[in-house]
C-alpha cells in the first residue's frame, strides 16, 4: 500500500483541536487551526533544520517531512512526525529531552503565558 492511502481517514490528534480558542465558530476555528499549524510548522523546522529536513503541511491533516536529498515521506500527526524525521534523518530526535535546548527560546513570553 502506498503511503497515500494510509493517512486516509486518520482521525484527528489532540494537537490539532479544531477550536482551541473555544470560538464556537467552524470559521474561527478553522482560521485559528491554520494560524496554530503554521506557527508549529515553523517551530518544527527550525528543530528539523539542523538535521538537514525541513517539514510542510499536507492538505492541513498531515504533514509532509523532506530531506536534503527530495526523499519525502507522510506523516499523520505531530507524534510520527519524529519518528519520520527520524528515519529520513538518520538521527534520534527527542524534543521532550532535558538538555534539548534548541527550542527554548522559540516561543514568546506572551504565547508561554496565554497558553
Amino acid at each position: 500500500m502506498c503511503e497515500v492511502c494510509a493517512v486516509f481517514g486518520v482521525s484527528e490528534h489532540w494537537t490539532d483541536a479544531a477550536d482551541p480558542m473555544g470560538q464556537h465558530s467552524v470559521a474561527a476555528g478553522i482560521l485559528e487551526n491554520r494560524s496554530e499549524r503554521a506557527r508549529r510548522l515553523r517551530l518544527i523546522n527550525r528543530i528539523l533544520r539542523p538535521h538537514g529536513l525541513t517539514a510542510e503541511d499536507w492538505d492541513g491533516e498531515s504533514y509532509s517531512v523532506e530531506d536534503t536529498s527530495g526523499r519525502r515521506q507522510l506523516a499523520s500527526d505531530l507524534s510520527s512526525l519524529w519518528r519520520v524525521a527520524e528515519h529520513l534523518g538518520h538521527t534520534f530526535i527527542d524534543p521532550l529531552e532535558s538538555d534539548f535546548t534548541v527550542a527554548q527560546s522559540l516561543w514568546s513570553d506572551s504565547y508561554r503565558v496565554s497558553n
